[in-house]
């Protein structure tokens, strides 16, 4: 699980100065490592596995359009963090609202499919790994960015 936070402080560090090739290069990475260690943390026989794998690709594929949103979300706050008006705070609110409804929406979607195919139990596991790891990031993200007016 470290290792996953490793990987996304990486990518969120070099975000900001890194080309796009090299940022999506950072987010396949994340994105791979966090899929071995859902694996694992699953425990599946290797046709659940298979199936499982299915259905994260494509939940990884719908929440990259999130993913971007909130690293240009973030982005945005650096860059405006120093001069910030009570009109780009109330953007950057918003779009926070914004995003965490469409992950909560995603994760949803994604339960039942999981569910459907798998279980109530395996699909509790997706949704309880997925809130870890999001839970995570934003801890490391309150811990390495200003609130605002610091």
């Amino acid at each position: 699980m470290k290792k996953i936070l490793l990987v996304f402080t990486l990518v969120f560090s070099l975000g900001v100065f890194a080309q796009d090739a090299e940022l999506e290069a950072f987010k396949d990475l994340f994105n791979s490592e966090k899929k071995t260690v859902i694996g694992e943390f699953l425990d599946l026989d290797a046709t659940a596995a298979m199936t499982f794998n299915g259905i994260y690709d494509a939940y990884i594929l719908e929440r990259k359009e999130i993913s971007n949103r909130r690293m240009s979300l973030l982005e945005k706050y650096v860059e405006q963090y120093d001069a910030l008006t009570d009109e780009q705070a109330d953007v950057i609110v918003k779009e926070t609202f914004s995003i965490r409804a469409k992950s909560e929406k995603l994760q949803k979607k994604y339960y039942k499919k999981v569910k459907k195919e798998l279980g109530a139990k395996t699909a509790s596991q997706f949704v309880q790994f997925e809130r870890y790891v999001q839970t995570s990031i934003d801890e490391a993200l309150q811990e390495s960015l200003p609130l605002i007016g610091e």
